[in-house]
């Protein structure tokens, strides 16, 4: 990525897209500039957020994918390819041609890390979320098929259900529409853009749903934690309405637990929450192992505990994995 704008001279007018890396693409450095282009010429753009001169895995995504002639072809017929850049080096800050609108779209479109990238139509909507992903230029190119075409139909579908429950004017034809709002929900996965466009439905559920008499405090609860969309309302009724996990509601617990980690105490809790649950059993055996790795990895890192890491080794070896690399790992960590 850094190629793409080194070669902008501070001394000349900056265009509006940055260099191609190889071959012949264009990554336009002008969000705006890029949406007119893409309504221009009725293509969907690919809007890489990026730090160019900093970041890791964006540096690895160029070099891996973005950079080969094979991807850039691949993606030519469809997309406008945008790069909103946030480097650190003094020159490459002053090359990105509209800074304050980068940090505005951050914001609007809830970047939360580098590299995002996100599939869009011309009108800014949202289909399809990703990052980096291992593999190669023609292994992205079919990953990005695969959540190009389900995110399109979900961006339909989301529009359809959600004007449904808002139009619904009666209690009976808010819980017809509530039904169908969920069940577009209930097969989206974290970080899916249609999220918070569902949400109010699936809160509104848990709200009107006194003593889960319709089943919907549960259903609205379980969906939303599972998806990382949950306050602490429904944490505490999860808590309360599945308390040894046979529903397998309270292992997602752990995972949002995981994801508040900020220092030694709160993984501590984290842990401690984990070892509870594994002691009831995960039902999602891959949510399980990783959650249990990943207390190993802490373990035999910072927090420099390795009695404790070879409690959660034993634990996701019980649980075991069908990735063969993972478990040949976990065999040299119970190894010593």
């Amino acid at each position: 990525m850094k190629q793409r704008l080194i070669g902008l001279s501070l001394g000349l007018t900056l265009s509006a897209f940055a260099p191609a890396l190889a071959g012949d693409a264009k990554w336009y450095a002008d969000y705006d500039e890029a949406a007119k282009v893409a309504k221009e010429q009725d293509k969907d753009m690919l809007v890489d957020f990026t730090g160019s001169d900093w970041c890791h895995w964006c540096k690895k995504l160029d070099e891996e994918v973005f950079s080969h002639e094979s991807w850039q072809k691949g993606v030519a017929d469809d997309y406008i390819l945008v790069a909103l850049d946030f480097p650190n080096d003094p020159e490459l800050k002053a090359a990105v041609p509209n800074p304050e609108r980068n940090k505005e779209l951050v914001g609007e479109f809830g970047v939360g890390g580098y590299p995002t990238i996100l599939l869009m139509n011309a009108d800014g909507e949202v289909y399809a979320r990703t990052g980096y992903q291992p593999g190669g230029p023609e292994a992205y190119l079919k990953h990005m098929k695969e959540i190009g075409d389900e995110g399109r139909v979900a961006l339909v579908e989301s529009k359809a259900v959600m004007a449904e429950f808002d139009g619904a004017m009666t209690p009976e034809e808010s819980w017809k529409a509530y039904d169908r709002v969920m069940g577009v929900l209930e097969g989206l996965t974290a970080g899916s853009p249609f999220i918070g466009t569902l949400r109010p439905a699936a809160i509104w559920g848990f709200d009107n749903d006194a003593e889960n008499a319709k089943g919907a405090q549960f259903r609205s609860a379980f969906t939303l934690v599972k998806l990382g969309a949950a306050e602490k309302a429904h944490f505490s009724f999860i808590e309360e309405a599945d308390p040894k996990n046979e529903k397998g509601a309270l292992e997602y617990l752990v995972e949002a637990r995981f994801g508040e980690v900020r220092d030694e105490a709160t993984a501590r809790l984290a842990l401690e929450f984990l070892g509870k649950v594994n002691g009831f059993g995960f039902q999602n055996k891959e949510l399980g192992f990783g959650l249990n790795m990943q207390a190993v990895m802490w373990c035999k890192g910072p927090l420099a505990d390795n009695e404790l890491a070879m409690v959660h080794a034993k634990a996701a070896k019980a649980i075991g994995s069908d990735d063969e690399a993972a478990m040949k790992e976990l065999e040299k960590i119970l190894a010593g």
